[in-house]
């Protein structure tokens, strides 16, 4: 426990926490007032329809979940792997092994603080998420209502939290590749491929049946985004919500397998 206080302590100061954070929720204020204008703009249109559906509550609550994992995944990547990169940079594991600390624990501990912050960072941009798709949808004449269903604030806590895996794999992904390599330029750079390359091969034909499994798409399918707004967000394949569910703990265990392998097996001089 002491180890992961430090380690949350640590990710606190830095300014990437805040950073990731604010840009995320800048991002998603900014989708919402655009969709909020382009209701009047598109009116007659049958692009308006699509937008007051991703406007119209409950559906809206999705459409900021669908965001946090899409571009909130991207910035996951680069976050987990910035950080564990850093601590090679900075000597911070050398100093750790040469403490006789445990190299396993303490990357299994920096995943977990990783984590948790970026829990913390999933509430807040879901909180401002859903303001903005208020305000939205009354700047839209659509009303909001329905954003206090009972039934649908009781699924929320469902919603966030398979945001919270889906986010937490992708960054894991980011996390490992930099852990491997001892690099925070090959873990953002070689994360931010592998997620581009997945957006490219929609356009490939034979890439389709084996696509679903991919894992920023498996990332982006734990919560049921795709097919309710024809192709889904930014090129989502569509896969059943529960069966990405478990893909999606199937990658980040493999993930972390990878990550503790390579810190195991790292050369590190004293």
């Amino acid at each position: 426990m002491g180890l992961l206080s430090i380690s949350l302590l640590k990710l606190a100061r830095r300014p990437a926490s805040w950073v990731v954070l604010a840009i995320l929720v800048g991002l998603i204020i900014m989708v919402f007032l655009g969709l909020a204008a382009s209701v009047g703009q598109l009116e007659g249109m049958g692009d308006e329809l699509q937008v007051r559906a991703l406007l119209g509550f409950p559906t809206a609550y999705v459409t900021v979940v669908g965001f946090i994992l899409g571009f909130g995944g991207l910035l996951a990547v680069v976050y987990a792997a910035a950080i564990i990169g850093a601590d090679w940079a900075w000597g911070t594991i050398r100093a750790i092994v040469a403490r006789g600390e445990s190299r396993v624990s303490y990357t299994l501990i920096t995943f977990l603080a990783i984590v948790i912050m970026l829990g913390v960072g999933i509430l807040v941009a879901f909180a401002v998420g859903a303001l903005s798709a208020v305000l939205a949808a009354e700047a839209a004449g659509l009303g909001s209502d329905g954003a206090t269903d009972p039934d649908t604030l009781a699924g929320i806590p469902e919603l966030l939290g398979r945001t919270w895996l889906g986010v937490s794999q992708q960054a894991a992904i980011g996390f490992a590749i930099a852990m491997l390599f001892r690099s925070q330029l090959a873990g953002i750079g070689a994360g931010l491929a592998f997620y581009f390359v997945e957006q490219f091969l929609v356009l490939v034909p034979l890439a389709g049946e084996v696509l679903p499994y991919f894992p920023f798409n498996v990332a982006g399918s734990v919560v049921a985004t795709a097919g309710e707004f024809g192709d889904g967000f930014g090129g989502l394949v569509p896969l059943d919500s529960d069966s990405a569910l478990l893909w999606s703990v199937g990658y980040l265990v493999l993930a972390l397998a990878i990550a503790t392998l390579g810190a195991w097996r790292a050369q590190i001089t004293q």
